[in-house]
């Protein structure tokens, strides 16, 4: 009887170790791999909103429509793009902050370009690797204050196209601040387009 346990005992050991001895079955590490190299793009939106985007979970809704609708060849998912936006719940280098930190970001213009990479907290590195900055043709809403940090002026958290409300905005072609914050903020009611990153 001792030997048939001992027996059933090394069996069962050797079930359990075979079984657990591949730390990803079904060949999820290959998931896991794709999920760590994942190359983060940049794009900004071509059709422009005032600042009432809807908060910011409007703003990423905004950015997920024109991955579809303006960039359909860019790699990744429309769910994976979301806005590039500060406010109280999106705190540069903070809590909902989108970019990752020693991270390369780029664009697709005509061919894949390193625009700027991030640094311990998250935040863009400053100038950026690209000399003509982020490519689009117009402003973008950013939130985002001359210390890169969160602004006073985010057109009442993304909600107002006020002319009395202000939003910071960045604009492209230029490798400094000024991609984030021009020095100066606009009237909520002014269309501007979207900074949208791939998380």
């Amino acid at each position: 009887m001792a030997l048939r346990i001992s027996t059933l005992l090394i069996l069962l050991s050797g079930f359990f170790s075979s079984a657990c001895s591949k730390p990803f079955p079904g060949g999820d590490e290959l998931i896991l791999l794709g999920l760590l190299g994942k190359t983060r793009y940049l794009f900004v939106t071509t059709s422009p909103n005032t600042g009432d985007l809807g908060g910011v979970a409007g703003a990423d809704l905004i950015c997920q429509s024109a991955k579809t609708a303006e960039v359909p060849n860019l790699p990744g998912s429309p769910l994976e793009y979301v806005a590039l936006i500060a406010s109280s719940t999106r705190i540069p280098g903070g809590a909902g902050w989108p970019l990752f930190p020693g991270t390369n970001y780029y664009a697709m213009s005509p061919s894949e370009t390193l625009i700027f990479h991030t640094d311990g907290s998250g935040l863009p590195t400053l100038p950026m690797d690209s000399a003509t900055g982020i490519p689009g043709a117009g402003n973008y809403w950013t939130g985002i204050s001359s210390s890169f940090g969160l602004s006073t002026d985010i057109c009442q958290s993304w909600g107002s196209s006020s002319p009395t409300d202000f939003g910071e905005y960045g604009a492209p072609g230029d490798n400094t601040i000024g991609g984030f914050n021009q020095g100066f903020s606009d009237g909520c009611d002014q269309p501007k387009g979207l900074l949208c990153v791939r998380n």
